[in-house]
Order: C-alpha cells, then structure tokens, then sequence
C-alpha cells in the first residue's frame, strides 16, 4: 500500500515538495479493529492547520514523518469489531493513504447509504462542508427570503453548497469566486450572479450587485474581498466566518499595515454580528437530513473536482493556496468504487 506523509512543515503555503509517498505493507487488523481500504480522499483547507510546527488552531497536528491529516471515504475489508461488517461503507478522518487498520472506539467511524448519494458525496455535499454551509445560511446567517447574501470563495465546497441553499431560502445570492470561468460556474448553480476578485474594478462590481446593501456576507477568504464587502454591509448585517484562505500559513500576524482598527469601527458603527464556528459541530446531523432531502428532491446539486490517484494529492492540495480551476468539493479518487 501506499501513503502520503509530510516530509516538512510548510512554510506559507504547502508545496508538493512538503510531502513524501511511502510504500509499505498492508497492515492486518487487531482485536477490535477494523481494516479499511481508501476510495475517495478529501483536500479540504483546513487540514493546513494540522501543518504548522507550533500548533495553533484546531486539535489535530501532523509532524514530519506521520502519515497526513485528512477526511476519507472507504470500505470495511475485514471487521475484528463489534458492529461492523465486511462491505460497510465508512467515512471517518484516516488520513492519506490506501488502507488503514482503525479501532473505531477511538477514530469515529460513520456508515454510509450508498443507494442514497455517490461515496464521495459524503466528503462534500453531505458530509462537513455540506454541514458548514448549512450552518452559514440557516444557524449562524439566519438568511430569510428576500435578503442580499454574498460568498466568498463561491466555487468552493461550502461556498457553492451554501448559496444553493440561499436559494432554497429565497434569498438574492451574489458569488465572488476568481476568475470568469469560476463566476459563470458558480452562475450555472442558480447564483443570481458572480463577480470575478481578479478583476481590477471588483469592488464597484459587486457594489453595483449589491445597491442596496449586504445582509449576510459568508466570509471563507479574508483580504481585499473582505475589505471590498465590509464597506457595502447594512446596519445589523450577519457575519459567519469558516474560513479566512488568504491568511493560512501566515500565523498570528500577517504584514502591515493594521487593518484591525477600521474592521473594529465596522463591527461598532454597523452593529456587526460576527460569529466563527466549526460547521459540522454546530449543524449537526440534522443538517445532512436536510441536505439528503434537497439532493432527492433536485433541489440542490453535488459539484465535485476530481484528482486521479493518491499520488496527486500533494500537488492537488497545494493548489488550494495558489490558484486553481476547481469548483465544488476537491476530492481524491485513490480507486474505483464501482
């Protein structure tokens, strides 16, 4: 089998060159484990944090030589386990690699309906991300028909989730996403419209998008987006906050100059709700009933990127941080599940 390890802490953003493949043999199951073969791999951001030397946010740490973080879709092989059988679909957060031996007392296991949804939807649509967008629009955003929402980092996996579900709600969706083939994907998803950040008059775009104001922003990058929606928010405008890409890797301080004291200002003078969370936390299983339904009914769509081969992933996942194509979850197919 094989699997990916990190070969040294990123420096910034993650290079290809900050992980290694090693093959090794294919472990055989203890009492009360269960062996388990990998057929889709999740590339989710977030996983950058369980990369940094000094650990600073989330739980989960990965050092030089461990076998990389991350979220995976498999089949049970050989059950020595209470509860589980040779067959059974899972999803559980194994890391990158082909198989793995797992105690599911200590690595929480979650079985899956396949004549339900595809595997990989369980990475994406109905699994976290699913669960964070979901959070976004409904506990955090609290988005009500007839409201202006703009996302950030639109073509992302909770980004393109979260304004279908804006949709459901009755609420006007605004994209921003980066680049014109981005903008015109996210559109094809029911957005009411996308405006392209790489462009060099985004700001008085997506002012012209939002004349009348801004009631939820989804905030997933941070940067100049954010600076181009904090001016445009009406007065109690909602703020849910999952992701801030443009500020992986960098740590606890970033270069100049200070921008704290104008967002401070804002946060005051608009009476700005601001609220991080961890979506599957705060959602819940109750938010994949929800998504599951939409999904039967065709109301929502899964949007997928595929990479070929557990090979792919370092160079996949680096893309994250350096300006990409994909739209929708970015996920690895390690082998057929056909």
């Amino acid at each position: 089998m094989k699997q990916i390890v990190l070969r040294a802490y990123p420096q910034g953003a993650p290079r290809a060159e900050d992980f290694a493949v090693e093959t090794l043999a294919i472990p055989e199951p203890s009492a009360g484990e269960v062996l388990l073969k990998t057929y889709w791999l999740s590339l989710d951001p977030l996983i950058r944090f369980a990369l940094d030397e000094q650990r600073l946010t989330g739980r989960a740490q990965v050092r030089p030589g461990e076998v990389v973080y991350g979220g995976a879709v498999s089949r049970v092989e050989a059950s020595n386990a209470a509860g589980w059988t040779v067959g059974d679909w899972v999803e559980g957060r194994i890391g990158w690699r082909e198989y793995a031996a797992i105690d599911p007392q200590l690595v929480p296991l979650r079985k899956l309906d396949c004549q339900a949804a595809p595997p990989s939807a369980a990475l994406g649509l109905l699994g976290m991300p699913g669960q964070t967008a979901h959070a976004c629009m409904i506990e955090i955003g609290r988005v009500k028909a007839g409201e202006t929402v703009v996302i950030s980092a639109a073509a992302g996996a909770v980004g393109s989730i979260a304004g279908q579900i804006g949709k459901i709600l009755g609420a006007r969706v605004i994209g921003i996403a980066g680049g014109e083939a981005k903008c015109r994907a996210v559109e094809a998803l029911g957005f009411d419209a996308c405006v392209d950040y790489k462009s060099p008059d985004f700001p008085q775009k997506l002012k012209a998008h939002c004349d009348g104001g801004i009631d939820v922003y989804i905030e997933n990058v941070g940067g100049p987006v954010t600076d181009a929606v904090l001016p445009l928010l009406k007065y109690q405008a909602r703020m849910p906050v999952c992701g801030f890409i443009a500020y992986y890797g960098i740590g606890l301080e970033g270069p100049g100059p200070d921008r704290l004291p104008g967002f401070m200002r804002t946060i005051m003078s608009k009476g700005l709700e601001v609220r991080g969370f961890g979506g599957a936390l705060t959602a819940g299983p109750e938010a994949l009933e929800d998504l599951a339904g939409w999904y039967r009914e065709g109301r929502i769509k899964l949007t997928e990127a595929v990479v070929e081969g557990l090979e792919q992933a370092p160079a996949a996942f680096a893309g994250i941080f350096s300006g990409n194509s994909h739209v929708g979850k970015l996920v690895v197919r390690v082998a057929d599940d056909q």
